[in-house]
């Protein structure tokens, strides 16, 4: 058994769990899409997802920030930025593999149509990763969302430009610090090219 999850292999099982969720749901309730059920379903089929793989690894759901940068040695001393909230919690959290220190920390949004809606989740994650870099033990942080849109035509390709738009404003941010990636653009599915929905991770790491 390998020792570490890659990076991928979370990205794909976030891809996958986004998809998964969209088709169950749409069974339970005879035809409704995702972005009508809670976020936290979402959440946890991608928690689940990663928890699933042939790998030794360390999933944990609901964790206080503070508890983690604690963990992860990327607490220490002086003044901790508002960004991070720390009173808050993550919602996924990766450990290495012996499941002393966490290593990526995960944020999941449902119904994500502009940029504003991952934000606060973006500024979070960056400001984590910039967290005592000498010590901190977190190595990469992603946003899984949801994203669907109805159109008049073309939807597919609205929607595609959509996506970039958000990536486009994320990269801006985070850019020019840490390298982020986009993945899932390739997979947005179509429906008589009105209704458009597609899972979408963006990976921040060092």
């Amino acid at each position: 058994m390998s020792r570490c999850v890659s990076m991928d292999e979370v990205v794909n099982c976030a891809l996958g769990a986004i998809i998964n969720a969209h088709n169950e749901y749409l069974k339970w309730t005879d035809g409704e899409w995702l972005w009508n059920a809670p976020e936290y379903f979402i959440t946890v089929r991608i928690a689940e997802s990663i928890a699933n793989l042939e790998k030794k690894k360390f999933v944990t759901m609901e964790d206080n920030v503070s508890y983690i940068l604690d963990h992860a040695h990327a607490k220490g001393s002086g003044r901790i930025h508002s960004d991070i909230r720390t009173k808050g919690r993550f919602d996924v959290v990766l450990w290495w593999a012996d499941g002393l220190t966490p290593r990526a920390v995960i944020e999941v949004k449902n119904g994500v149509h502009i940029f504003k809606k991952i934000e606060e989740d973006l500024k979070r994650i960056k400001e984590v990763l910039k967290r005592k870099t000498t010590n901190s033990k977190i190595q990469f942080g992603v946003i899984a969302f949801y994203i669907s849109q109805q159109y008049k035509n073309t939807a597919k390709d609205k929607l595609q430009k959509q996506i970039n738009n958000i990536f486009m404003q994320a990269k801006a941010i985070v850019g020019d610090i840490f390298k982020i990636e986009q993945y899932g653009q390739d997979l947005i599915f179509c429906e008589d090219d009105q209704n458009a929905y597609c899972p979408v991770v963006f990976l921040i790491k060092r």
